[in-house]
């Protein structure tokens, strides 16, 4: 019996000493980096860098062995290298790996929170949750490898009509509608945009009951996370936003690393939209 709980064991002893050794190792650095210098070994510890490389190295390595992969911190490597490798007008200094080894100790304690339980075992915590993840899952292959640019557009159009900023929301809409093909799941997409840049227009024009005159087909259900039968839809309108919105929110979470940990934040917010219509989906 013993046996067969030896390799979860060992991976969970890799996890906790992977995420010892970010703050470790990019502190540590910095630490080595100022007593090189006083020792007059290097010039410039802003340039002995290598510490928070290393850190970013092992919280990538962390996040790709979680049961749930979070974008932002599989990309940290990629931040690193950006940040301190490639040349740039401003030159790497202690501040910067200050602040870079501040934010990835910040998200090894968010890796472990809330990404060390597989699918399964969080659809016991919160079935909702359970049903974005397969959503997204789902619609993923549709809008795979779409243009980084546009789908920073569409996470932007979503999070500015989240927090209340409604010309933001038409701004940032206006640049996602230039960009989208009208075809196939891009075609619904596009209506998504629409959708949610019309209601905000509306209600930043006091027109509280309107929402948009765009609307989804029949052929757009395969990529909405809302699909009822006819008979059982209280507010046309109101599921239409909605399933707009909780597209916008899984395009741009997929398809926008430098977006995706806000969009983690605010996941509630989806949450709360999916959970009014639980008993309709009988979940």
């Amino acid at each position: 019996m013993h046996e067969h709980k030896k390799p979860e064991k060992k991976k969970g002893d890799i996890e906790r000493y992977l995420s010892i050794a970010v703050p470790l190792v990019s502190f540590g650095g910095i630490a080595l980096a100022i007593s090189l210098q006083y020792l007059g070994l290097i010039a410039d510890a802003g340039e002995f860098f290598w510490g928070c490389v290393i850190g970013s190295v092992c919280l990538g390595y962390l996040a790709w062995i979680k049961p749930r992969r979070d974008i932002v911190a599989l990309l940290a490597p990629l931040y690193a290298v950006l940040i301190f490798l490639v040349p740039l007008e401003m030159r790497p200094n202690l501040v910067l790996q200050v602040l870079f080894a501040i934010s990835i100790t910040i998200l090894v304690v968010r890796l472990n929170k809330r990404f060390s339980s597989p699918i399964s075992q969080v659809t016991e915590e919160n079935h909702m949750e359970k049903y974005l993840y397969d959503y997204m899952n789902r619609i993923s292959p549709y809008y795979r490898d779409m243009d980084r640019e546009c789908a920073h557009e569409i996470a932007s159009t979503v999070l500015s009509y989240k927090f209340g900023l409604y010309p933001k929301t038409m701004q940032s809409a206006e640049k996602a509608l230039a960009m989208l093909p009208e075809d196939g799941a891009m075609k619904t997409l596009k209506k998504a945009v629409t959708i949610v840049a019309d209601r905000a227009e509306n209600l930043e024009e006091s027109r509280v009951k309107r929402v948009s005159a765009e609307s989804f087909s029949p052929e757009d259900e395969e990529y909405l996370a809302i699909v009822l039968p006819a008979e059982s839809v209280e507010d046309r309108d109101e599921l239409k936003l909605d399933n707009a919105l909780l597209l916008l929110y899984a395009v741009g979470y997929l398809e926008s690393p430098d977006d995706g940990q806000s969009l983690d934040e605010h996941q509630n917010f989806f949450l709360q939209i999916l959970n009014s219509y639980k008993k309709a989906l009988n979940i």
